[in-house]
């Protein structure tokens, strides 16, 4: 038990232990590594390749580090949360799929029964299965398209405060509280 116990531990853990910031540069270059230390010119990263580099912060325009957002250009940091809420929109897309179905049923009975002529003065002119077809294919492709927005994921920032700066004796020095 108390191996499991361990082993547990060691797997909630793990995580924090490789966990990669990613930092965007205002020239939209991405950067996966580790904030070791802030100095006065900039932000020492260790990135996952090993090599350590010095960014200025005058360069820096955003940081991530796991939910959590550091946007240096509005000074503000937020929580970043992703969230589903047109998963309403899956039943609309159910029901519009089985209803193209339906009609595409209806048209291949109507085709069939047009190609046959067992209804007396049914003829190819005034068949119903053209559409049939066309109300199919209409509904398959609002299926596919609520189905698309049922999952499409929603970010919605949630605002912690200002980033803080403090003083020191060679200048300032950002404050990071992650």
């Amino acid at each position: 038990m108390r191996r499991i116990t361990i082993y547990l531990l060691c797997l909630l853990f793990v995580p924090q232990l490789f966990a990669a910031d990613t930092i965007v540069t205002k020239k939209n270059r991405k950067y996966y590594g580790k904030v070791i230390k802030i100095i006065e010119k900039g932000f020492v990263v260790k990135t996952i390749d090993g090599n350590v580099i010095v960014i200025p912060q005058s360069h820096i325009s955003k940081i991530f580090r796991g939910n959590k957002v550091l946007d240096f250009e509005s000074k503000m940091s937020y929580y970043r949360e992703i969230r589903h809420p047109f998963l309403p929109f899956m039943v609309l897309s159910v029901a519009t799929g089985v209803y193209s179905v339906k009609r595409f049923q209806d048209y291949k009975e109507h085709r069939r029964q047009a190609d046959e002529n067992t209804i007396p003065g049914y003829t190819n002119l005034s068949d119903q299965s053209k559409r049939d077809l066309a109300w199919s294919i209409v509904s398959a492709l609002f299926s596919a398209g609520s189905f698309f927005v049922a999952l499409r994921p929603m970010e919605v920032k949630v605002p912690i405060g200002r980033i803080n700066l403090s003083t020191t004796r060679n200048g300032f020095m950002l404050a990071l509280h992650f």
